[in-house]
């Protein structure tokens, strides 16, 4: 029988990290920060990156639902989660790209509850766009790259991905297929088990935040060692959406996306719409 697990998810660059490190403070909690073992070793559909040598030649996807769960593979994974947990009453799991694998999720831990962070796509397309720069992003020959253009064929988004000439261009395609797609998942699996946040959020009311976090985690501490934490340790490091002009190819790319989760595509909020619980 699996032990209480929560899965933290949201497009790349998102604040994933820092949210996961945030929750991480609170007591009983052990988080795990881009452990791709847990996830590459006992499923090899969920290497996108090419981290296993085995996996690099098969036909994966980026997307994954109940019906890529194997017995076999979830049997590994508790165990694996179990090494890691370290005595910790609770396991906080982060890997961005299970942004796409909610369903997946939600099969593999019945129980799980899940955060899920969304961030103004122009913001997180810069950020992409850098880790891209550098060689950070798409793994063993652009193999992430592959998969995320196959996905977005698979969507018919041809046009979309004609305009991804730049790597700012491409974190935009990424991050309009992460929020859609986790999006279908959420109405799929029900919206109870998922508590969606803002990125913007995070930053400007971190305290706030933490208490909804633990309430949705039932955190025995109510969100006081996450308030501690925060306090002086979370601020923007890089220009706001308002901060300069969006890219060319924001409107055409990602224009409705931004709009359906309450951002403007020239930069900012145009309104809050209720995201999940």
């Amino acid at each position: 029988m699996s032990e209480p697990i929560a899965f933290l998810t949201g497009c790349g660059r998102s604040g994933t990290s820092i949210l996961g490190t945030l929750i991480g403070a609170s007591p009983g909690v052990r988080y795990l920060n881009d452990y791709f073992r847990i996830w590459v070793e006992p499923f090899p559909q969920c290497d996108a990156w090419g981290l296993r040598e085995d996996t690099r030649l098969r036909d994966n996807t980026i997307e994954l639902t109940e019906a890529d769960l194997s017995r076999e593979g979830q049997d590994r994974f508790w165990e694996i989660a179990g090494e890691q947990r370290r005595g910790n009453p609770l396991l906080v799991e982060k890997i961005a790209l299970n942004n796409f694998r909610l369903r997946f999720l939600a099969a593999l831990a019945p129980n799980a509850k899940i955060v899920n962070i969304v961030r103004h796509g122009v913001e997180v397309a810069r950020s992409i766009a850098k880790r891209i720069e550098v060689g950070q992003w798409y793994g063993d020959n652009d193999r992430k790259w592959h998969l995320l253009e196959r996905l977005a064929l698979q969507r018919g988004l041809d046009a979309e991905l004609k305009l991804c000439t730049n790597d700012v261009a491409r974190g935009l395609l990424e991050w309009r297929m992460s929020v859609e797609v986790a999006h279908e998942h959420v109405r799929a699996i029900g919206d109870d088990r998922v508590l969606q946040v803002r990125y913007e959020d995070l930053i400007t009311d971190a305290s706030a935040l933490s208490t909804r976090i633990a309430k949705h985690l039932d955190l025995s501490d109510g969100g006081a060692a996450m308030q501690s934490w925060a306090d002086g340790r979370i601020e923007r490091k890089n220009p706001a959406s308002t901060d300069l002009p969006p890219p060319s190819e924001t409107e055409h790319i990602a224009g409705d996306a931004l709009r359906t989760l309450g951002y403007n595509p020239a930069g900012g909020l145009l309104a809050r719409p209720t995201l999940a619980r």
